[in-house]
């Protein structure tokens, strides 16, 4: 690319468009300039090792959208290459879920999302490692496919998970976004500790269609990017219903972008929720910067304790109910397969435990193992836990918060994504690394269990080089309210710096 020519380089999806507009950048460039940056910094260099596998047609399309075959001149995403997270289906391109027991399924049609952004014209550069399976079970971001995704911000720490080479990938500019999905937190997790911006939607406001499952009552597809705009700019994309989804719907809304500016934060009333604080003192200090940036712009801050029970919902909600629903969904989403890939959990587990997995430089995560191996014999599935789970606690958490944003007049709740900083690499020991909390993720498991919408907002940065994100939780299917209180939020602190990599 000649030096007078566009840079890329960590650049807005309004500037590439613009740029792309103008004839100062091609599609193809563009392609060329995120591959240049895989191969310099992905398996070499500091080895982020953010993706799976690529996309071997991404440059032909490219040029096909320059040459403006695919017709979709007016499209804000038309040439501007992502990534898709390993679970979502990509047709002639390996799924495989971050197990390398799927190594070799490769689907004949893209998942309902992925296939709405190529329809606007995005190019698919690769798909992204995840915990195997979504599932981290103490190695957060590993996968027997693909191996440790590791922080650009710092490859001695962790991305969190599962959800991590997307995270990665965007962090390392290796796209300008990138597709996830968030389960109990695996969206917004990967996104604070990778300093960007992450919504879990609604559940229903986007498809799970060609998407591998790990439980259905709490899976959304969400989205991962530098900035609320350009996250806003995907989301008014792959919004909407899919007649193979049931959970979705077609709700209203003025276009997620275009109604960015219209809520400022002057007058807001926020909940600011205090159960999750006193793990690490750093993020606590990143929370009240936080706040105090939100009273400045003018947010009216409400604190709020919630019951008990909140703090405890992995164990009454998440982790029962996500037992009790893998084995029956993913062995439906196995018969959807080629033939010669697995038909079972069971078949699964058996190729995960093959010597020819278990010997190789990234064997099965042996507590992911051992989950699998519960979940292909549990007894939870249509027990009477399950069933009051579904029919009892479940609307009980949604009527609550409910009652609270009601009865405080509140727009949205506000409080630290994660109540600890990306941990070290589970390879690694670091004795200075504090976390005096069990699970981290807690703040995360209250908008999973309501299927509420969350977004995650770059808030600060603390000692590693770690950046800590900050959530604003709402009401179902008030993503333009959020997202707008959100990006006011962002545009009013100070930019985040890019990770430095060096080949």
């Amino acid at each position: 690319m000649a030096a007078s020519a566009f840079n890329p380089a960590n650049a807005s999806i309004e500037q590439l468009r613009a740029a792309l507009d103008a004839g100062r950048v091609s599609s193809e460039q563009l392609v060329a300039f995120y591959l240049d940056r895989i191969e310099r910094f992905d398996k070499k260099g500091p080895r982020i090792n953010a993706l799976i596998s690529l996309n071997p047609k991404a440059l032909e399309q490219a040029r096909q959208s320059d040459a403006g075959k695919n017709k979709l001149r007016k499209s804000p995403l038309r040439g501007i290459p992502f990534i898709a997270k390993d679970n979502y289906d990509t047709a002639g391109i390996a799924t495989s879920g971050g197990s390398a027991a799927l190594k070799g399924s490769v689907p004949s049609a893209n998942a309902f999302i992925v296939q709405k952004l190529i329809d606007e014209g995005a190019i698919l550069l690769g798909k992204s490692n995840m915990s195997e399976l979504a599932a981290s079970y103490g190695r957060l971001g590993y996968s027997s496919a693909g191996g440790l995704t590791v922080n650009p911000y710092n490859t001695a720490r962790e991305v969190s998970g599962s959800s991590s080479g997307s995270a990665a990938a965007v962090a390392a500019d290796f796209c300008p976004f990138a597709l996830g999905t968030d389960t109990g937190g695996s969206v917004r997790g990967p996104a604070s500790v990778a300093g960007l911006v992450g919504l879990r939607p609604t559940l229903g406001l986007t498809s799970r269609s060609g998407v591998i499952p790990l439980s259905l009552t709490f899976d959304t597809t969400g989205v991962l990017a530098r900035s609320i705009k350009d996250l806003s700019i995907v989301l008014d994309a792959i919004a909407g219903a899919d007649s193979q989804d049931d959970a979705t719907q077609q709700p209203r809304h003025p276009g997620y972008a275009a109604a960015l500016g219209t809520r400022s934060l002057v007058g807001a009333r926020l909940g600011v929720i205090t159960n999750f604080r006193g793990a690490n003192t750093e993020v606590d200090d990143v929370e009240r910067t936080a706040l105090a940036r939100l009273a400045a712009q003018g947010a009216v801050l409400v604190p709020l304790t919630l019951p008990k029970e909140f703090e405890k919902l992995w164990d009454s909600v998440l982790g029962p109910a996500g037992e009790a629903e893998f084995k029956p969904q993913f062995e439906r989403y196995l018969r959807t397969l080629p033939a010669g890939q697995p038909e079972t959990l069971a078949q699964l587990i058996a190729i995960s435990a093959s010597p020819a997995i278990l010997n190789s430089a990234t064997p099965v995560n042996p507590e992911r193992l051992k989950a699998l191996r519960q979940a292909d014999s549990t007894s939870l599935t249509d027990s009477p836990i399950y069933i009051h789970i579904l029919t009892q606690v479940i609307p009980s958490v949604r009527r609550q918060l409910l009652a609270l944003l009601t009865s405080n007049n509140l727009e949205a709740f506000v409080f630290s994504t994660m109540s600890c900083p990306a941990g070290p690499r589970f390879d690694r020991v670091d004795p200075s690394y504090v976390c005096n909390s069990d699970d981290s993720y807690r703040p995360s498991y209250v908008a999973s269990a309501a299927g509420f919408p969350e977004v995650t907002v770059p808030a600060g940065r603390i000692s590693a080089n770690m950046p800590v994100g900050y959530s604003f939780m709402g009401r179902p299917y008030s993503e333009a309210r959020l997202l707008s209180l959100a990006n006011a939020f962002q545009i009013a602190g100070p930019l985040l710096p890019a990770p430095e990599l060096a080949d």
